[in-house]
């Protein structure tokens, strides 16, 4: 089941990374038919972010490893890419610029999903309790 919704998501993303990288070109001025492997590299980019996503839905992974391991996948494959594209260069601020954003958004999600989970718990509690106070 797992496998089928990351190939799912991963298919989506995929779509959706070639029509980001799609938008940027025509944006830009430039052929599409110069771009094509721009645009399957934005597409595996996207089904790779998608399709890890997963990892959020193992029950038995806390917030913290789900993030963490989507982080590294979705990074490890941002810097193969830039890099082997000749995109960014480890010497270009752009590329490190990116890198901090990436850290500053996965700190964002684990505060959101963790901030969600601890209302969550605190909304099963509540319910807990007026359900034993019912039942005394």
């Amino acid at each position: 089941m797992l496998w089928k919704k990351a190939t799912l998501l991963g298919l989506a993303g995929f779509v959706i990374g070639a029509a980001i990288v799609i938008c940027l070109v025509l944006l830009d001025s430039q052929p599409l038919q110069g771009a094509f492997a721009h645009i399957v590299i934005g597409g595996i980019y996207g089904a790779v972010a998608m399709g890890s996503s997963v990892v959020y839905g193992i029950e038995k992974w806390s917030i913290a490893r789900a993030t963490a391991t989507h982080f590294l996948l979705v990074f490890a494959l941002y810097f193969l890419l830039v890099i082997s594209m000749g995109w960014f260069s480890l010497s270009d601020p752009v590329f490190w610029i990116v890198v901090g954003a990436m850290v500053a958004v996965y700190i964002l999600i684990w505060l959101l999903q963790y901030l969600s989970y601890r209302r969550q718990i605190r909304e099963m509690n509540d319910e807990l309790i007026k359900w034993k106070s019912g039942n005394s």
